[in-house]
């Protein structure tokens, strides 16, 4: 969940505009949502008449405990808008979450290493495969870590935020070790690290932060990551199994060996230290 702010902060200079042209969203609370849509929708076609904005509650419950009312006119009209909302919802906080300021992208550098969730030394815990490079290189999750309950809103988060337009992408050249948002399967974004940078082909090796595995993907569908979406710990922690290796004069796992130790850890629950 954001931050609160109080009410006060709520001013339209934070607010996404083209022209006159604002966009304003506000979180509210579940237990707010049907007095603020009014009975039979009564309260909210109140604002739409008084005002002449645009405005609505989604229906998707991005958040795990509140949904998001989206406001759109004139500055005139949203400030119409947010002056009847305060007045019936006097403990409401109005700051806008829609026009949160381009984050300035952050570096493996600037983030102390509580930022990763490593498995403890000396002690035996809990994991899940998150996923498999091969036979002996995996990225495991632990899923009863306290931590591991936040990444499905994280994930839900990430997915209102990044669906949006105007977003913005990775400056370039782009530094390795950067952290970003990138797109994953189903329409999903994924927390990722930056570990190679190929200019010609303007390209980047990324490394999955929570859910592990590397990729190759084009710079230009990586955004860049706001730093609220930074304070879960990175919880994919890359590991090598001990006494596993590929047989004598071997570089690689064969295709058997993989599936095997698949099949094997697939859906699992295991130990680890």
């Amino acid at each position: 969940m954001r931050r609160r702010v109080t009410r006060q902060n709520a001013k339209l200079g934070g607010a996404s505009r083209k022209s006159d042209h604002v966009i304003w969203e506000i979180e509210v609370p579940k237990d707010l949502v049907g007095r603020l849509i009014g009975k039979q929708g009564r309260f909210m076609n109140s604002l739409r008449q008084a005002s002449g904005a645009k405005i609505y509650v989604s229906t998707l419950p991005y958040f795990r405990d509140s949904q998001v009312c989206h406001i759109e006119g004139s500055s005139q009209q949203v400030e119409k808008v947010l002056s009847l909302i305060g007045k019936k919802f006097k403990e409401l906080c109005l700051t806008n979450i829609y026009g949160l300021p381009p984050p300035t992208p952050l570096t493996l550098h600037s983030l102390l290493m509580t930022a990763w969730l490593f498995l403890p030394d000396g002690v035996t815990v809990e994991v899940v495969v998150a996923h498999q490079v091969d036979a002996g290189h995996m990225f495991l999750q632990q899923h009863t870590h306290p931590t591991f309950r936040v990444l499905r809103s994280l994930d839900q988060q990430m997915y209102a935020c990044y669906s949006e337009p105007e977003i913005p992408t990775l400056p370039t050249p782009v530094e390795v070790g950067i952290i970003c948002a990138a797109p994953g399967p189903d329409g999903a974004w994924l927390r990722a690290q930056v570990i190679s940078y190929f200019e010609e082909s303007n390209e980047v090796e990324l490394r999955y932060v929570d859910y592990g595995g590397y990729d190759k993907v084009k710079t230009d569908t990586l955004r860049q990551i706001r730093s609220d979406f930074l304070s879960l710990p990175f919880q994919g922690a890359e590991v090598l199994l001990d006494n596993v290796v590929p047989l004598p004069d071997e570089d690689h796992f064969s295709s058997e060996a993989d599936a095997a130790v698949s099949e094997m850890t697939r859906g699992a629950a295991l130990v680890a230290q």
